[in-house]
């Protein structure tokens, strides 16, 4: 009469993450299917559009704000536009308000780029991110899932990390479930350590995603953005 529980399943419901060295392939096999998640899938991509675009709209205003507050401050580009790696691994552009002295694309270069005065505003508050809900009216990205990296950091990744490329059987999101629970995000450079930390939080999103976790996320998001403490 003793009841028996799976050590992972265990660690995953209390830390809602599940470690990649737990996994196997048949794992993979048994938890993201795609044929049960297409009813969502098309609910969530109806969600975006009609969340994004009212967004975008209201984020106009935005841009003439940012406009002027870059062109003070260095008088440099407002945008920056990077590839990024997308569903089914395939390249996606983002375009983002400029934070940073230069537009960073490789981050195995080492270089010595650095966040602009008017930078960590936009970062703190997120508003750097606004441009890319024309990604997700395009199609490119989701308002939630896995966030989408380098095209350099995934290659370097891809061959450090077992399964790093699961994370790219759905398609990525301005603000995800690693967001909100992972704290040591590797910026500008790379973390083997830590991306696979990050890695862990993705996979249990893939395997566990559906509306109400979408809300969570949403919320929790929320949250930060008027706490003011994203970073």
């Amino acid at each position: 009469n003793i009841q028996l529980i799976d050590s992972n399943k265990m660690y995953e419901e209390i830390f809602y993450r599940i470690p990649v060295s737990s996994l196997r392939h048949g794992w993979f096999l048994e938890n993201t299917s795609h044929n049960s998640k297409k009813t969502f899938d098309v609910f969530k991509r109806l969600m975006d559009v009609m969340v994004a675009f009212p967004l975008l709209i209201l984020s106009i205003p935005f841009y003439i704000l940012v406009y002027v507050l870059i062109k003070l401050d260095d008088g440099g580009p407002i945008f920056v536009t990077q590839e990024r790696v997308g569903l089914k691994g395939k390249s996606i552009y983002i375009a983002k308000f400029r934070s940073m002295s230069k537009n960073e694309t490789n981050l195995l270069s080492g270089s010595q780029n650095k966040i602009t005065k008017i930078g960590k505003f936009l970062r703190k508050t997120r508003i750097d991110e606004l441009p890319q809900l024309w990604s997700v009216i395009k199609g490119d990205q989701s308002l939630i899932g896995p966030r989408p990296e380098l095209r350099s950091g995934v290659s370097f990744y891809e061959e450090k990390i077992p399964f790093y490329n699961v994370r790219h059987l759905i398609k990525p999101g301005l603000s995800g479930w690693a967001q909100i629970y992972h704290e040591n995000h590797p910026h500008h450079g790379v973390d083997v350590v830590e991306t696979t930390n990050k890695l862990s939080y993705d996979i249990y999103y893939i395997k566990n995603r559906s509306f109400v976790l979408d809300v969570i996320i949403a919320l929790k998001t929320l949250k930060t953005l008027l706490g003011r403490e994203g970073k």
